[in-house]
């Protein structure tokens, strides 16, 4: 029988690093997945993640402060390569990306500037690897690239590494 199955995914990021108590960046990703298989061993992910870095940085005569935001709405299709009972279950992925950025730049005493970003569809694909740790759950790493549209009409391929927990329903 070929029930559907359908998984929820989440992850989070969180970094910052501190050169000295005016000089800093730090960044937090979250990120959300629901996948729809069929056929034993193919989904249909959805996926949303949000962005946002920020990064300070001053000298005797100014400080800069940089704000980057970013939305991404992908719909991939998913290839598992083992068997669903599996405890090991690598796949590869591949589909398409909306991609949302917006950037300012605030000098102290001056003011915000809005950077002008190219918002559009972009091609992503990935591979990752899920951990079953029981029925219902399964720990995920997974790597994914959008082939980015950057504001001169060229792309730049961002990626992400993301660890995560999955819920089977």
């Amino acid at each position: 029988s070929h029930a559907l199955v359908t998984e929820i995914g989440i992850n989070y990021g969180y970094q910052k690093k501190t050169f000295n108590p005016t000089n800093y960046y730090q960044s937090d990703t979250k990120s959300a997945s629901l996948s729809l298989y069929f056929l034993e061993r193919f989904a249909l992910e959805l996926s949303y993640t949000d962005s946002f870095y920020e990064s300070q940085e001053s000298d005797t005569y100014s400080t800069r402060v940089t704000q980057q935001s970013s939305q991404i709405a992908g719909a991939d299709l998913i290839y598992v390569l083992t068997d669903k009972s599996s405890m090991f279950q690598p796949y590869i992925k591949g589909g398409t990306a909306f991609i949302k950025k917006k950037k300012q730049i605030r000098y102290a005493n001056a003011d915000t500037i809005d950077i002008q970003t190219k918002d559009g569809f972009a091609p992503s694909y990935g591979a990752g690897i899920k951990f079953k740790l029981n029925e219902k759950f399964s720990f995920k790493v997974s790597y994914d690239i959008w082939k980015t549209p950057l504001d001169d009409g060229s792309t730049s391929d961002d990626n992400s590494l993301k660890i995560g927990l999955s819920m089977y329903l």
